[in-house]
C-alpha cells in the first residue's frame, strides 16, 4: 500500500492570515434507497434509488463550513479510482483537500443508506477499510497544516493510534479540537486518553459502546459526561435523537435544549454533521456554550427539508436568521481564545 499526496505544492504554501478550520476524516460517496410502503424483513421492497453524491462525516462538516463562508480544509483518504477523482472535484468547490491517496485495494468508501418513505434511517452500511489503511505518521507529516489551522474536527473513522496522534499534534500545538463520533463501533477507536479534547459530541448509544454503561436517563448521562471530563473532555455533548441536545461542561456548567419540531422532514441523512458544523460555527464566533448548541440545532433545522446531505441553500445568512427565529437572540459579546470565552468590553 502506497500513500500518494496530492497537491502538495497547493498544501506546503503558507497559510493566509486567516486560519481555516481543519476537518480530518472520513470522505466517502453517500448513496440512498428510499422504500415505497411500509418496510418488511426477509422480503423484496419496492424502492427508489437516489443519485449519489459526496458524504462522510468529516467531508459533510467541511462542506456546511464552506457554505458557512468558513476558510476549511478536508484531509482524507481516498482510493485511486473514479469514485476518489469525483470526491475531490466535488468537494474543492467549498473547500482546500488534502486527500491522501491510497494505490490499489481497498478502494474509496461508499456509505449506503436505507430509508422509510418518511426520509428516516432504516439501516446502512459502510464500506470504509480504506481508513485502516492510514498510519499515525501521516498525521505527523501533516503537523504543520494541523499546527496552523484555528480549529480541528476529527472523527472516529480512522484508527486509535491515528485519533491518539491526532489529539496529541492538537494538544501540543495548542489547537482547538472537536471530536465527532461516527457510529457506535467506530466510537471505540477512541483512545482512553482525551486530554486536549475540547469538545466531544455523541449520541448516548455511541457514549455507552464506549464506556460499557446504560444510559437510560438523564442523570446516567450526566454522570457519564463527568467521566469523560476525567479522561479530559472539556465539553461534552449528547444529541439525543430528534428530541434534544444534552450538554456538559467541565465547569459544571450543564443543560439541555430541545431539538426544533420540523414539520415536513423530507431526509434526515446528514443531520448530526449539519450539528457539528452549525456548533463549529458557534465556537469559532465567540459564542457560549447554550448558544454553540443553538446553532447547531438551526443548522439541523435547515438541512432536514432538503433531500441533500448537505443543504445547498445553507449560507451564514441563512443559518443566523433561523437562529434567531427559533431562539429570538442575538450575537453576544464574546472572544473564544484557546478554549476559554472572554467577554469584550462594552464601547
Amino acid at each position: 500500500m502506497k500513500l500518494k499526496k496530492i497537491h502538495k505544492n497547493e498544501r506546503d504554501e503558507p497559510w493566509p492570515s486567516s486560519k481555516p478550520i481543519l476537518c480530518i476524516g472520513g470522505a466517502n460517496l453517500d448513496r440512498k434507497i428510499m422504500i415505497k410502503g411500509t418496510f418488511q424483513l426477509h422480503t423484496s421492497n419496492p424502492s427508489s434509488t437516489r443519485l449519489q453524491s459526496c458524504g462522510g462525516v468529516a467531508r459533510n462538516v467541511a462542506e456546511n463550513l464552506g457554505r458557512l463562508s468558513q476558510r476549511v480544509s478536508l484531509l482524507t483518504a481516498v482510493g485511486d479510482d473514479a469514485e476518489g477523482e469525483f470526491i475531490i472535484e466535488q468537494s474543492s468547490r467549498y473547500m482546500h483537500v488534502v486527500p491522501l491517496q491510497v494505490k490499489g485495494e481497498p478502494s474509496t468508501g461508499v456509505y449506503t443508506a436505507l430509508l422509510n418513505e418518511r426520509g428516516e434511517l432504516i439501516v446502512a452500511t459502510a464500506e470504509m477499510e480504506i481508513y485502516d489503511q492510514i498510519r499515525p505518521s501521516v498525521i505527523f507529516e501533516n503537523a504543520p497544516l494541523i499546527a496552523s489551522s484555528r480549529l480541528v474536527l476529527l472523527d472516529t473513522n480512522f484508527s486509535m493510534n491515528v485519533i491518539a496522534a491526532t489529539i496529541h499534534v492538537c494538544h501540543e500545538h495548542r489547537v482547538p479540537i472537536v471530536v465527532s463520533s461516527v457510529s457506535a463501533s467506530k466510537m471505540r477507536n477512541l483512545p482512553r486518553n482525551l486530554h486536549g479534547v475540547e469538545w466531544l459530541v455523541c449520541k448516548p448509544v455511541e457514549a455507552e459502546a464506549y464506556l460499557g454503561l446504560k444510559l437510560t436517563d438523564d442523570q446516567h448521562m450526566l454522570d457519564a459526561t463527568r467521566i469523560f471530563h476525567k479522561l479530559g473532555v472539556q465539553n461534552v455533548i449528547f444529541i439525543c435523537g430528534a428530541d434534544r441536545v444534552l450538554y456538559a461542561s467541565q465547569d459544571g456548567t450543564h443543560g439541555q435544549i430541545p431539538m426544533h419540531p420540523v414539520q415536513e422532514v423530507i431526509d434526515v441523512t446528514g443531520a448530526d454533521d449539519a450539528f457539528i458544523a452549525g456548533m463549529i460555527y458557534g465556537i469559532t464566533q465567540g459564542y457560549p456554550m447554550e448558544q454553540v448548541c443553538q446553532f447547531g440545532i438551526s443548522c439541523v433545522d435547515l438541512t432536514l427539508q432538503t433531500d441533500r446531505t448537505v443543504s445547498e441553500t445553507l449560507s451564514m445568512n441563512k443559518l443566523h436568521s433561523r437562529f434567531q427565529e427559533l431562539y429570538g437572540t442575538h450575537s453576544q459579546n464574546f472572544v473564544f481564545f484557546k478554549g476559554v470565552y472572554f467577554k469584550k468590553k462594552d464601547t
